[in-house]
């Protein structure tokens, strides 16, 4: 004779098990956008944003946050801000690792929390960085890879008609960074109009200070990504104050 027990829910239990965790889920959903949207309009009161940017807390469920006391990564993004002697470019905050108490994660209060990094990211398209040149119709692609995403890369294909010339050039420019300078220089010249080689490489030659963008910093990465010239900034172990995550606030 063998004796056994036999667990087996209801389906009237295991409606209101489903539902229970449906619940649950809704709750941690509203509690993590009610936290976003107090980081949205917490960085757009102190960058003076009449748009708030977008807010995202990473982290599934937020509610872990309670047990680790730990959010992954905070980021928030304002697209089109205008900055002066730059134009308007898109403008990145991330705090990753951020080490805070439960209830202050719930209030969106990160202020003085530790954050493994904080990196900051100024995007400028092709217009802005047009701007710079004096292009009113730059494009900037990847010289070697044409798929729509085309990745990262330490060079820029650049197409634009040069102030003086009255055809587009288009031009293989390197992409350094040196004692906190941005050094642009032309590699390679694809396609220039006649008679116009010196006009195109000075054109395409820019040195600017990096501490004059909205970083926190001196940028320590240059790059091209997804059709746009890249700065970046980074800190380590970094205690955040109020305008850490604000667009164009600092660590």
């Amino acid at each position: 004779m063998r004796l056994g027990v036999r667990s087996r829910l209801t389906p009237r239990a295991a409606c209101a098990l489903v539902v229970a965790l449906l619940a649950a889920l809704c709750a941690d959903t509203i509690a993590a956008a009610r936290v976003e949207r107090s980081l949205s309009l917490a960085a757009a009161a102190h960058s003076g944003l009449e748009t708030p940017p977008d807010a995202y807390v990473a982290g599934f469920p937020f509610s872990q946050v309670a047990l680790t006391s730990k959010v992954p990564r905070i980021t928030v993004s304002a697209l089109d801000v205008d900055v002066a002697g730059l134009g308007t470019v898109n403008i990145t905050a991330e705090a990753f690792d951020v080490r805070v108490p439960a209830e202050r994660a719930f209030a969106a209060d990160f202020a003085g929390a530790k954050a493994t990094m904080v990196r900051r990211r100024v995007r400028l398209d092709g217009v802005a960085f047009g701007e710079l040149l004096g292009m009113t119709d730059l494009d900037i692609s990847h010289p070697y890879d044409i798929s729509p995403t085309g990745g990262t890369a330490s060079e820029a294909q650049l197409t634009g008609t040069v102030p003086g010339t009255s055809e587009p050039s288009a031009v293989v420019v390197t992409l350094r960074l040196e004692n906190g300078r941005f050094l642009m220089r032309p590699s390679v010249i694809i396609s220039a109009p006649p008679g116009a080689t010196d006009a195109i490489l000075a054109a395409y030659t820019l040195e600017r200070d990096t501490s004059e963008l909205p970083l926190g910093g001196p940028a320590d990465l240059v790059q091209l990504s997804g059709g746009s010239i890249e700065f970046s900034h980074q800190e380590l172990n970094v205690a955040l104050s109020d305008t850490a995550l604000a667009p164009l606030g600092g660590t």
